[in-house]
């Protein structure tokens, strides 16, 4: 039953988050306060046991939203996201904990499906990826699906069954 409720925790951050952000397109400041958790609850999702490194790894991306914020002039919600969501971002932070660098690989799944894109294949190209939401959503479903059901452990030893005959 946890794994139901946590399952069904997560889609309803991911759905509360991209409900504000795409019908009701608060300032870039908010959008942030919605998306962050949904990050972690894509990370979730996608994981059968998340670390902490891991779930910190699906917010490291958008440590680039730190000194954004203490701008007095704020991006957009439809602004192109910058580098640091690049694949090539994802390399020194796998040397230094395979965890993170995985976590980062979650947050991107969620930056193709939702916004913008992500421009994975910078330098090499500055155009963003995209998928569509439908994609994304299918994906962060059948996670669900797959995290909600009962595990398949081995059947319990029987002491004294070895299973052959008298």
């Amino acid at each position: 039953m946890r794994r139901q409720l946590a399952a069904l925790g997560c889609l309803a951050t991911i759905a509360v988050a991209d409900y504000v952000i795409h019908r009701r397109r608060p300032p870039w400041i908010v959008v942030g306060m919605f998306d962050h958790p949904a990050h972690v609850a894509t990370a979730v999702l996608l994981r059968k046991e998340p670390t902490p490194s891991y779930l910190a790894g699906s917010l490291l991306p958008d440590l680039d939203h730190i000194p954004l914020a203490l701008r007095v002039v704020h991006p957009n919600p439809g602004d192109p996201r910058p580098v640091t969501h690049c694949l090539l971002t994802v390399a020194p932070v796998a040397l230094l904990n395979r965890e993170a660098a995985l976590g980062m690989l979650a947050h991107f799944v969620r930056d193709l499906g939702v916004g913008t894109g992500a421009p994975l294949l910078w330098p090499l190209s500055r155009r963003p990826v995209r998928v569509p939401y439908a994609a994304y959503a299918v994906l962060i479903l059948a996670s669900a699906y797959s995290r909600s059901r009962p595990s398949r452990a081995a059947p319990a030893h029987i002491p004294g069954a070895s299973g052959r005959g008298p």
